[in-house]
């Protein structure tokens, strides 16, 4: 999520109007065991240490460069997720989004080499990407330090009920979660995996603090 997204939580402007579900897609590429243990391995090392962590992510086999398939991305993975983030680790493993020839012209996400989505998904088939993830961190962290849910509205997206689960790792946190995307202006949703710097003597964020921390 972008600073810009951040500033679009929690409006008190009422919309009535919710998606209909005959018009939304979910896009995804999940978060498998392999992938997990390698960004568990890049939490482990000293962030924002950018020249370390990119040869780690070149060592995994990402590619970056002419490689990333969309243009602010800094690494694309062997399985397509495209990570962003200067100083941190920010990478969607789920969108949720309508194609309304507007904001959404085509169906970008899951056209993308690794992804796929699918036309009429609605919020439960976006939350399981985002439990699916969560379980494949916990397999290996063991249950999650934080975890619940924050609850709003936008007036792009209408109610939500969005999850995150948080890890300390050392001198870093390791956040999966759900947020605005910026790419549509705010207009829609993607599940996350984050990864920044968090000082040791940083008490952990409470649940309701995670939305704000997780941005590129």
């Amino acid at each position: 999520m972008t600073e810009s997204a951040a500033d679009d939580f929690e409006s008190d402007e009422d919309d009535s109007e919710e998606f209909d579900p005959g018009e939304t897609y979910v896009a995804a590429c999940p978060v498998d065991a392999g992938l997990a243990r390698r960004i568990v391995d890049l939490a482990d090392l000293t962030w924002p240490d950018g020249e370390t962590t990119r040869q780690v992510m070149r060592g995994f086999g990402w590619r970056d460069g002419e490689a990333v398939p969309v243009d602010e991305g800094g690494f694309v993975t062997d399985q397509g997720h495209v990570v962003f983030g200067i100083g941190c680790f920010y990478m969607p493993f789920a969108h949720f989004y309508r194609i309304d020839g507007e904001v959404w012209t085509s169906d970008f996400w899951g056209s993308l080499p690794g992804w796929s989505s699918e036309k009429g998904a609605y919020r439960p088939e976006f939350d399981g990407y985002v439990d699916s993830a969560i379980t494949r961190f916990t397999e290996l962290l063991g249950p999650p330090e934080r975890d619940g849910r924050v609850q709003g509205r936008t007036i792009s997206v209408g109610s939500y009920s969005w999850r995150y689960a948080a890890w300390r790792r050392g001198g870093n946190i390791l956040v999966v979660g759900q947020t605005l995307e910026g790419f549509s202006y705010s207009q829609f949703e993607e599940a996350v995996v984050f990864v920044g710097a968090l000082p040791a003597e940083t008490p952990l964020p409470e649940v309701a603090e995670l939305p704000r921390l997780m941005k590129w």
